[in-house]
């Protein structure tokens, strides 16, 4: 496991990673940090406890959105995967047929 010292809003922390995910963790981190500043802007009303919340919301809700349209992408697959399957199995039906 590899150690990194990372920075987000301006807050050090120190966090683990397994081997070999370091620079996937690092550009995570940086697109992490922009978009938290984006948030922020330039009014500095909000609180980086805030932020965090709010981005985690976000992400969580871009998530479950995707993960539906994943599921509606799969039931399409496998129901167009079972229609050809029906007219592959009618096809052999009709040559099974032909040859008796």
């Amino acid at each position: 496991m590899a150690h990194l010292d990372i920075t987000i809003l301006g807050q050090q922390y120190k966090i683990g990673c397994p081997e070999g995910e370091q620079e996937n963790l690092l550009k995570t981190v940086h697109q992490l940090d922009e978009h938290l500043k984006e948030m922020k802007g330039p009014s500095r009303t909000l609180r980086n406890e805030q932020l965090v919340v709010m981005a985690a919301l976000n992400y969580r809700h871009q998530l479950d959105a995707l993960k539906a349209e994943n599921r509606a992408q799969t039931d399409k697959l496998n129901k167009r995967i079972e229609q050809l399957q029906e007219a592959i199995a009618g096809a052999l039906g009709k040559e099974i047929e032909k040859e008796e």
